[in-house]
């Protein structure tokens, strides 16, 4: 899984400290958190408006989830006398900044965190309390300090009922971090009904995902993604039974049946459904029963076996994302996951899945310190021969909270912190081989490749689900388009470096 493809208010996604952690203050840890909570329902009832923002530069999509996971969890865990509000900006919902709120919850990533500021600035400059939480607030509790209450660090399933009792008696603190309360080692069930009804989202066709989750945590290190020090390495997944409670209820809830399908499309936010093959073989027995499709993070190397792939297919599953990352084994070796993915392998598995009706989606880095333009027509070449559904690329992005990010930041390689530029489309590190706005360019200009008209043909015609195919395809084709017109107009161009290469010298590389 990439980097950011998650977040939250405190929970879900990507977990404990880091170096831009401060020490939180004493009236937090002097005496156990758990040891001062009251009964949950003795509380005063709240009026509690929850934000997802929309990043500046995040780009528009048809792909966005019906809510976030993050969200969905803190609704699923806010005890029933409490009022709740789901506001939403990737879909365009208003912002009522003067509502008669008890509390404002703001989930952060790193992309959305400059427009999330700007909110809670909003809030309080009326009087509102103000929470905030998610991967990138948790990493960088002394910039988001300045513009909230309190800040939630880590995942919050432990730590919530505490912030509410303070909310509601007056003693709100500025901190609360997950490492000051029991470990989350279970998987806390989405109460879909409740989502339903706070969210001003509509029932969905078959069209449209559900998020959904069966697991938590991921033990692999791999040094861009963020999820090992957030949600951490212990992996976590949920019973038999409470995997099927929320999907029906999910079904009832949110699903309407159309021409498009009658069976609904739920997208796995796992950040690795394969990490135990036994447990994973349970939950594709238990999906099976549930009549659903769905689309989930695995890692290569479960799909080399022929069973798990089985399994996959008669669950229900159209379509597994997979971290490829690089064609080049030496540069995979570098992100630490050597054990998971051989290159060798690749187009031998995808194509074996491909026959047995499973839809492989490749997600690729480009990193500029080791990737010249042939690498970059290395990778089209290759989503064009193993006909990728839905391919994705990203130029490498430390995001805070990852070792990469440590790891780049003390060597001085990362010369832009606009965290709005931090959608893994942008050139925000050192850039020293070749020009970066060229660089940017080409980069926009391989991702296109991914979706050219030939490429998209032989994709829909090879590939099982056709008419998903086209359509993610085409879709996909138009916005990439926009995104390079934007970089070309100057609207996303990287910024000016000193030490660079001349254009003609990277040419040059790329024509041998």
């Amino acid at each position: 899984m990439n980097a950011e493809n998650a977040n939250l208010l405190g929970s879900y996604s990507v977990a404990h400290s880091s170096a831009a952690h401060s020490e939180p203050p004493l009236s937090v840890v002097s005496q156990s958190p758990v040891e001062r909570l009251l009964p949950p329902e003795s509380i005063r009832p709240l009026k509690i408006l929850f934000v997802t923002p929309k990043g500046k530069k995040e780009e528009d999509t048809s792909q966005k989830a019906l809510f976030s996971m993050a969200i969905g969890v803190l609704v699923s865990i806010t005890p029933k006398q409490h009022i709740i509000e789901l506001v939403d900006e990737l879909f365009g919902d208003p912002i009522n900044f003067d509502g008669d709120y008890d509390l404002i919850g703001i989930t952060a990533r790193t992309m959305n965190v400059t427009r999330a500021y700007e909110i809670a600035d909003e809030f309080r400059r009326r009087g509102r309390k103000v929470v905030m939480g998610g991967v990138h607030v948790s990493f960088n509790y002394d910039e988001a300090k300045a513009h909230c209450d309190s800040v939630v660090c880590g995942e919050a399933e432990n730590l919530w009922a505490k912030v509410l009792q303070d909310v509601a008696l007056g003693d709100l603190q500025p901190r609360y971090d997950a490492k000051h309360f029991p470990p989350v080692k279970d998987v806390p069930m989405l109460d879909y009904e409740r989502i339903f009804k706070a969210s001003k989202r509509g029932k969905v066709d078959a069209r449209k995902s559900i998020p959904i989750y069966m697991t938590r945590g991921c033990p692999y290190t791999c040094t861009f993604c963020v999820t090992p020090n957030f949600t951490g390495r212990l992996y976590r997944v949920q019973s038999r039974d409470t995997i099927k409670e929320q999907i029906e209820t999910a079904k009832r809830v949110w699903f309407q049946e159309t021409k498009y399908g009658s069976e609904p499309w739920f997208m796995f936010t796992d950040e690795n459904l394969g990490v135990n093959k036994s447990k994973m073989y349970d939950i594709m027995d238990v999906l099976a029963e549930c009549h659903i499709k769905f689309s989930s993070f695995i890692s290569i190397n479960f799909l080399e076996e022929e069973e798990t792939v089985r399994k996959l297919v008669k669950a229900g599953c159209v379509m597994a994302l997979v971290g490829f990352e690089s064609v080049n084994q030496a540069t995979v070796d570098q992100y630490d996951k050597w054990k998971m993915n051989a290159v060798s392998n690749y187009a031998k598995t995808i194509k074996k899945c491909r026959e047995m009706g499973l839809n492989i989606q490749g997600n690729f880095l480009t990193n500029p310190a080791i990737d010249t333009y042939a690498d970059m027509a290395a990778v089209e070449k290759f989503v064009d021969d193993n006909y990728l559904m839905m391919p994705i690329y990203s130029i490498l992005t430390p995001y805070p909270g990852t070792t990469m990010y440590k790891e780049y930041k003390a060597k001085g390689l990362i010369v832009d912190e606009d965290w709005d530029k931090y959608t893994a489309h942008n050139l925000v590190i050192k850039c020293e081989n070749v020009d970066p706005m060229e660089y940017q360019v080409r980069y926009m200009r391989h991702f296109i490749g991914f979706y050219k008209l030939s490429t998209i043909f032989k994709r829909v015609v090879f590939n099982p689900n056709k008419l998903i195919n086209l359509v993610t395809s085409l879709i996909f084709r138009r916005n990439l388009r926009d995104q390079l017109n934007s970089v070309l107009s100057g609207k996303k161009a990287p910024v000016q470096q000193s030490k660079t290469l001349q254009p003609a010298a990277a040419l040059a590389e790329e024509n041998g």
